[in-house]
């Protein structure tokens, strides 16, 4: 038999088939949103500590504190975000006539994070080569056009746009694995899975690429 992980990545229709009618466990499905949310918090804290220095000196001291909230809101965030998207689905297939209980779709959602964990390590370490490679100059936060061109280098930089473009692949993993889980969740033909898990994440990873200024 093989381990629950690799199965949900390689072969995740009968992975969701076999667990459909047991009753929703979400102890699995909510360590594997909490280690992507564990990762995160590491990134946030790398991101915190790398523009320290271009603030204001009396902001800096204070940076420390600043960088364990972002990694400790990083890791309580990932376990909202992950009910929040349970929701958007259970949501979009209510509308295509999808039974089920919303507690197997939270379920089958977590399951689908598994390439987050992926995509979160490589964004962790790209981050941290980012961190050691670039000095910020202080930056004079009362100049609106400083601000500007400062968060310009950093939502624009190399190392932002690779990271944006592994996550958006690795979200596209998860949104093949979310279909299957929808499927066996609601009892949905697969054509309606689909609509259920690709509408929402067409549209957040157009929310992406707008952000980054690509389309």
């Amino acid at each position: 038999m093989s381990h629950p992980i690799i199965e949900v990545l390689l072969n995740p229709d009968a992975f969701f088939r076999k667990r459909a009618n047991l009753a929703p466990d979400l102890k699995l499905p909510a360590a594997i949103v909490l280690v992507t949310g564990i990762i995160g918090g590491f990134t946030a804290y790398l991101s915190s500590n790398m523009i320290a220095p271009a603030l204001p000196a009396e902001t800096q001291s204070i940076m420390g504190f600043v960088a364990v909230g972002g990694a400790v809101a990083a890791v309580i965030s990932s376990l909202i975000v992950w009910v929040i998207v349970a929701i958007v689905f259970y949501v979009v297939s209510s509308l295509l006539k999808g039974g089920g209980t919303l507690k197997k779709t939270i379920e089958f959602t977590g399951y689908g994070y598994v390439p987050t964990i992926l995509s979160s390590a490589i964004g962790l370490v790209l981050t941290a080569q980012f961190a050691s490679s670039l000095t910020f100059p202080q930056i004079d936060f009362t100049d609106p056009a400083a601000v500007t061109a400062f968060q310009t280098v950093i939502t624009h930089s190399p190392m932002m746009i690779a990271v944006a473009a592994i996550n958006i692949v690795f979200l596209l993993w998860s949104a093949n694995i979310w279909i299957f889980g929808m499927k066996h969740a609601r009892h949905l033909t697969l054509k309606n899975a689909a609509i259920s898990v690709c509408v929402p994440v067409a549209i957040y990873i157009i929310y992406q690429l707008l952000a980054l200024g690509v389309v």
